[in-house]
């Protein structure tokens, strides 16, 4: 059970699915209102040895819900300790702080809730570093995908059952097309990744990353994600 604890970790799929995270930390970014994020993503990244993502895929299901009062929810099916015994967790994000011209976003939310699993606990602060060009742009919001959001920096902090980690990561929107996603977690089971999303239209969208495990010094996995975004 802790490889696979580990793993998710590693990935950010139990909690931070589709928009509302980077690859392997959680962001301030709620899915809106009146929307639902539904994911697909690999719950194992590992890239060598027989228990690699070829051979043992892992395929985690995963959706968020935008509720009212800066609220979200979700659900992700995942592996807890054999490949075949998936068992589902939720997780909850609230943002008392939306973001200003000279103040960041803050949102604060508990993940991996469920049964065999340990909670954590996270505070992160999201500012975009182009505001102004965003701002005028807010009239396009309706017609873009949720994960063009400009260039922006994040930082936090995550409580696991063992210890606080360190969170810092950056987004750039370089094309309506393609972002670039960068991030890192603190503690040796965590990792550095480098990546990014293409961006097929407004409700359809591929992510990739490489992850280098912070032990070690090589590309220890490789995250992929498909996100579909419902309104109603």
């Amino acid at each position: 059970m802790r490889r696979r604890v580990v793993a998710l970790l590693l990935t950010g799929g139990t909690a931070w699915a589709g928009p509302t995270g980077l690859n392997t930390i959680p962001t301030t970014d709620l899915v809106p209102y009146h929307q639902v994020s539904a994911a697909l993503q690999n719950g194992n990244t590992t890239l060598r040895g027989n228990s690699s993502l070829l051979h043992e895929p892992e395929p985690v299901p995963q959706a968020q819900v935008g509720l009212p009062w800066n609220l979200e929810g979700g659900i992700d099916v995942v592996p807890e300790d054999r490949p075949e015994d998936y068992r589902p967790v939720l997780n909850l994000k609230w943002k008392p702080l939306p973001e200003g011209y000279r103040w960041p976003a803050v949102a604060v939310g508990v993940s991996q809730l469920g049964v065999g699993f340990t909670p954590n606990e996270f505070l992160v602060l999201s500012k975009t570093l182009n505001y102004d060009q965003i701002e005028y742009q807010k009239f396009r919001a309706h017609h873009r995908n949720i994960k063009l959001r400009g260039i922006r920096i994040h930082s936090g902090i995550l409580r696991t059952a063992s210890a606080w980690r360190a969170l810092v990561g950056t987004d750039v929107e370089v094309s309506d097309h393609f972002v670039v996603y960068a991030d890192w977690m603190s503690g040796s089971t965590n990792a550095v990744s480098v990546g990014g999303v293409v961006v097929i239209d407004r409700e359809d969208s591929i992510q990739a990353a490489l992850l280098r495990a912070n032990d070690q010094d090589r590309v220890t996995g490789l995250l992929l994600m498909y996100t579909h975004v419902f309104t109603w």
